[in-house]
């Protein structure tokens, strides 16, 4: 089932933009999409990343910036961990952002929508120090998907197989 993402609804910034700007429809996830997701979650699958989530959905406590910087001082462990899981979502934003790999594919199986939520003010916080430039892949990739999530995910997998429409789906 394909989807027309309004681009007056969202706009890519200026991105390379093939397949989601400007109301053209998103392509349909192709064999190469999923090898290049496979690729991709074997280079995220290591034992430190395993480490670094572990550490993250554990002991990650920070709220803003500042609790970040006192409980994550530079060249900690602590900073380290987040590094890595900001690193992964900014080559995933990288390949969103520039229609190599399908968004369906990469946000059915990401956990970015929850992990964010946790990281939004950090990172918010290390562009303003630093430079703006800094993780602007995995933000962009983080606002999309909760724009995908607004516009095509329902629940039961419903978005996959057309099964109930947006109206209804809003209901369960």
């Amino acid at each position: 089932m394909r989807r027309s993402l309004n681009a007056k609804k969202f706009s890519l910034s200026g991105r390379n933009t093939k397949n989601y700007a400007w109301g053209e429809t998103m392509k349909e996830a192709t064999k190469e999409d999923a090898d290049l997701l496979l690729k991709l979650m074997q280079i995220t699958d290591t034992p430190q990343m395993a480490e670094s989530m572990n550490w993250f959905m554990n002991e990650f406590s920070a709220r803003d910036y500042k609790d970040y910087r006192k409980k994550c001082p530079a060249g900690s462990i602590g900073e380290n961990h987040v590094s890595r899981i900001l690193s992964s979502f900014e080559l995933a934003g990288v390949l969103v952002s520039h229609g190599v790999l399908n968004e369906n594919l990469y946000f059915d199986m990401s956990g970015i929508g929850f992990i964010w939520p946790k990281l939004e003010n950090i990172v918010t916080g290390m562009r303003k120090e630093m430079d703006e430039s800094l993780w602007e892949n995995a933000v962009w990739l983080a606002n999309r998907q909760k724009q995908w999530k607004k516009e095509v995910w329902r629940p039961n997998l419903a978005w996959k197989f057309g099964k109930v429409d947006r109206a209804s789906s809003k209901k369960e």
